[in-house]
């Protein structure tokens, strides 16, 4: 039977295992408009000329002494900016000097790391600054032509975000995952620059780089509360290699957003994908298959949707299983019945597709499709694939004429590969 999962759809994406899942959620610099602004720190000689001033110019001001025999510092954002983005780039140069020593202390009380160019001319920011916080900048720069020292000082502040957004991922720590199983981000709001979340994704395997990409599926009212949230998963080419230790964290922390929101925080998980397990469902076999590892381990007499009655078909495509029930309590009003409870009960779908046990329909296994749109399975059966069955396995659905669509879930495996690497931010 295929049962309505009354609330489900994809807005329980985020709650969506029993056996393995609960949901939970990314990031780029966001320069200062501001352009360079030149501090004069130390002079040779009477004159001051500022940087930037044409010879035309420095002549109109009555400076004559050449600007290559000053001390000048310039810094970007400039010294007295009060919102600077967290990962922002910073830099400080020095003119006709080089620095020797340069301290960055937060009011927090935290020391910023940075480092120094080779030549002694540059200090590049080495770490993202704390929101809400004032820096203080105090060196010495060493003058070229006299040796002189030269004091370095100022101070700038970062954002104080009215909205900073969180994110979580669907798979956590420590989970034992199929190989069909999506990473999944799901963010609090919706946020507008998605480009910039993505550059922080990082994901590594212990099998090395895996071919993958990221896809931005449609923002979506997840928790039926009336917020959209934005929601990308990412999916390997194909399956993932069973066996598989997987790391991913998005750095969102001081990450714009835009429209007012900033990152949070910056999130991580660590899983392994296990045993390579796929299902073949051929609707017009009445068998279900399950491989292990590339091996028939099992071939179960079931029952498919009944494709002669509108809206029974089971829904052809790449399913993934998402939930387990010992018991669950069936409903599908167009049908007639609710409050069924059947046995051994694992969502492969969020339209109501389960594979589950069905002691009604023995009669018919291995010979007849008479379910409302489930794959049924006899009495002991049902239970050893219950058993059996991992968050993310795939089930391949074939030959009922009735194909998944962006509605289903998790549908990432209707696109090819190419076309899913369209949903990337930085395609």
């Amino acid at each position: 039977m295929r049962h309505r999962a009354t609330g489900w759809g994809h807005r329980r994406i985020g709650a969506m295992l029993a056996m393995v899942v609960s949901v939970v959620l990314v990031a780029s610099a966001c320069a200062s408009s501001d352009d360079v602004v030149v501090t004069v720190t130390s002079v040779v000689g009477s004159a001051v000329t500022a940087s930037g001033l044409s010879g035309s110019q420095a002549a109109a001001t009555g400076t004559t002494q050449d600007l290559a025999s000053k001390v000048r510092v310039s810094v970007k954002p400039k010294f007295g900016s009060t919102d600077v983005g967290p990962a922002d780039p910073i830099t400080l140069t020095v003119f006709s000097a080089k620095i020797k020593d340069l301290t960055v202390t937060g009011d927090d009380g935290s020391v910023v790391t940075g480092t120094i160019s080779s030549d002694g001319g540059t200090w590049t920011l080495g770490q993202r600054l704390a929101y809400n916080t004032t820096y203080t900048f105090a060196g010495t720069a060493i003058a070229s032509d006299d040796g002189s020292e030269n004091p370095i000082s100022g101070t700038m502040a970062t954002i104080k975000p009215a909205d900073t957004v969180r994110a979580s991922f669907q798979i956590p720590s420590g989970t034992t995952v199929g190989v069909a199983a999506p990473v999944i981000i799901t963010f609090a709001e919706a946020i507008e620059d998605k480009a910039a979340a993505q550059k922080t994704f990082k994901l590594t395997t212990d099998k090395g780089d895996i071919q993958g990409s990221w896809g931005w599926l449609r923002d979506e009212d997840v928790q039926g509360t009336g917020v959209k949230q934005s929601i990308v998963h990412f999916r390997p080419a194909a399956y993932w290699p069973g066996y598989t230790n997987v790391h991913v964290e998005a750095n969102l922390m001081g990450v714009k957003y835009g429209n007012g929101g900033w990152g949070k925080e910056d999130i991580s998980t660590d899983f392994t994908v296990g045993r390579s397990q796929i299902v073949q469902a051929d609707v017009n076999t009445f068998h279900l298959v399950v491989l292990v590892d590339g091996k028939i381990v099992k071939n179960y007499p079931v029952s498919y949707g009944k494709e002669s009655v509108p809206g029974r078909a089971t829904v052809s495509g790449t399913h993934v299983v998402t939930e387990k029930f010992p018991t669950y309590s069936m409903c599908n009003p167009e049908f007639d019945y609710c409050n069924v409870e059947e046995k051994f009960a694992v969502r492969i779908n969020n339209n109501g597709e389960f594979i589950h046990e069905n002691a009604l329909t023995t009669p018919y296994l291995g010979k007849e499709n008479v379910s409302h749109g489930c794959v049924n399975m006899g009495v002991g059966d049902a239970e050893e694939y219950y058993n059996s069955a991992l968050y993310g396995d795939p089930v391949e659905v074939t030959n009922t004429g009735v194909p998944m669509t962006e509605k289903d879930s998790i549908y990432d495996w209707i696109y090819s590969f190419a076309d899913w690497q369209k949903l990337s931010a930085l395609s």
